[in-house]
């Protein structure tokens, strides 16, 4: 449905020499896919949404829409955007203040420059994407009279009535409180299973996006470093930043024991002589240096010397702090020198200055790839 091959667009910087943008990003979406491009400000995701709107200019790299190419630097192709047939919704909505409901929904039926549209056409499709978006009636409100949720609403109805092929969102929660925000995630997935179109989400929400996806791709510093579904970007993270990225994580260094094959189970010694189980994804050879990652949820905290199931690894510590959340309790523990974060139930209960073992399953601790310290230049 949308294929994205070797997409750069780099913006010059004449700061500090660090051109933001995005380089060599591919990918390929199948039709009614929700596909979030996610990362840290500035990262190049909503330059990559843009390049596939046709906001942006890309450098260099092709854009194509089922049997359409959109922008090919080869053959000099850029299709403008107001030909594409994409529908995008903004961060900041752009609603247009002095119009109804129904105007701004109608807006591109009436500025089409593909096909010129009936009132009674525009009347039916408006009314119908209204309808979709759950509000039906509201047609002749102003708009300056709507919540944020029910503007953002409104853009969406105005993104969805042409029937586009493609739909794209550019943070379109960030303005909302976290209740509504919350209630959004789940009208925004819904709606896009009704209508069953491919969408291309952009965010900086990990939760947003492990919510709502059937793929993410992971963006650091202009690089695509993992593109996976969501429970392999949490579980099976590519590389240290997209472990830290992505929820809360312990990460220990060490060497492994002995070579392993890929996506084998496998020993590293850590730097305190402790010995834990992980799984590696890539592989390692004996003595090579390792950066495993292990999930606070997968710890199981237990008082010292408590007999432990011959299948987990155990480390030990001491709890320093404890930070009841309601439906957990999460505590911060010492093991040799470093703070060890676990998540227990909330009926556990120890204290700080106490002695503690961790234990956890070895599936649950992966190796991941040590990030690069390169330069987005």
């Amino acid at each position: 449905m949308l294929e994205v091959r070797n997409l750069t667009k780099i913006f010059a910087n004449s700061y500090d020499q660090l051109a933001g943008g995005i380089r060599n990003a591919s990918f390929s979406l199948p039709s009614g896919t929700f596909f979030t491009l996610l990362g840290p400000s500035g990262c190049g995701k909503t330059t990559t949404l843009r390049c596939i709107a046709g906001l942006e200019r890309p450098d260099s790299g092709y854009v194509g829409v089922e049997d359409r190419v959109l922008f090919d630097s080869e053959r000099n192709i850029s299709v403008p955007m107001n030909l594409r047939q994409i529908g995008m919704v903004f961060q900041s909505y752009a609603i247009w203040p002095h119009m109804t409901v129904f105007e701004n929904v109608a807006f591109p039926l009436r500025v089409s420059k593909q096909r010129k549209y009936s009132s009674e056409e525009i009347g039916k499709l408006v009314n119908e994407a209204l309808e979709t978006v759950e509000l039906g009636g509201y047609g002749e409100r102003p708009a300056t009279k709507l919540s944020g949720g029910q503007q953002q609403r409104v853009a969406l109805a105005r993104a969805i009535v042409g029937h586009p092929k493609l739909l794209l969102l550019d943070e379109p929660l960030s303005n909302l409180d976290a209740a509504l925000r919350e209630e959004m995630r789940i009208e925004l997935k819904r709606l896009q299973r009704q209508i069953g179109i491919t969408t291309v989400y952009v965010t900086h929400d990990q939760a947003e996006a492990l919510a709502m996806s059937d793929r993410i791709a992971v963006i650091d510093r202009g690089h695509i470093v993992q593109l996976a579904e969501p429970k392999q970007i949490y579980f099976r993270p590519a590389n240290e930043f997209v472990a830290r990225f992505i929820g809360s994580t312990n990460l220990f260094t060490g060497r492994a024991e002995d070579s392993v094959a890929a996506n084998s189970l496998g020993t590293v010694r850590l730097t305190d002589g402790s010995a834990v189980r992980c799984v590696f994804p890539a592989g390692a050879t004996a003595g090579e240096e390792v950066t495993i990652s292990i999930r606070p949820e997968s710890i199981v905290l237990a008082p010292d010397g408590v007999p432990v199931s011959g299948d987990h690894d155990v480390l030990k510590g001491t709890v320093q702090a404890a930070s009841f959340l309601g439906s957990s309790i999460r505590y911060e523990v010492e093991v040799n020198g470093e703070t060890v974060k676990a998540m227990s139930p909330p009926d556990t209960s120890f204290d700080p200055g106490e002695r503690v073992q961790l234990t956890f399953p070895p599936t649950s601790v992966v190796a991941v790839e040590r990030s690069s310290d390169r330069a987005a230049a």
